[in-house]
């Protein structure tokens, strides 16, 4: 019974992960505000032509968002675990909210790299205003989540335990 809990247990956990990972991929993504691939591989710089990239981090939180709808069904979760999810669902769902009333500036080619480093870059960027804060809550809730999921296999792991005799 309990290997049955550990084995669904890290399973969720590896769905958490991946969530987790998708979320810290914007960070790397905002690494390209400003650049193109030049003729060596390399990224060269090219100002104010971000649109695709803000949409692509738009499609990366809505895969996200759709990773943690499938998550919320699971059967035998914890109700703290389910809240988690649908705090990260609910910071996920206000970035996208964020980005979307910002089209007029980001929801063009030509979006600025001020602009998109306000939206996207929550570690060289702290305090923008088109996303970075919700960007940055989001990352916060979906760290708790990932934290309560791996707590929740190293409690089943602790039942495996034999406690010695006193």
């Amino acid at each position: 019974m309990i290997g049955e809990k550990i084995k669904s247990a890290v399973e969720f956990a590896g769905k958490v992960k991946e969530v987790h990972v998708l979320v810290r991929s914007v960070d790397e993504l905002a690494k390209a505000i400003g650049k193109k691939i030049d003729a060596n591989g390399s990224l060269a710089d090219e100002a104010g032509q971000n649109g695709s990239l803000i949409a692509g981090v738009h499609s990366v939180i809505s895969a996200v968002n759709t990773k943690l709808k499938g998550l919320e069904t699971t059967d035998n979760i914890s109700d703290e675990l389910k809240g988690k999810i649908v705090a990260v669902e609910t910071e996920g769902k206000a970035f996208l909210d964020k980005l979307k009333n910002g089209n007029a500036e980001l929801g063009k080619k030509d979006a600025s790299d001020d602009d998109t480093k306000k939206a996207i870059d929550r570690i060289g960027k702290k305090d923008g205003d088109k996303g970075v804060a919700e960007l940055i809550k989001l990352n916060t809730a979906i760290d708790a989540l990932l934290k309560l999921s791996t707590d929740a296999i190293e409690a089943l792991i602790g039942e495996l335990t034999v406690n010695p005799a006193v």
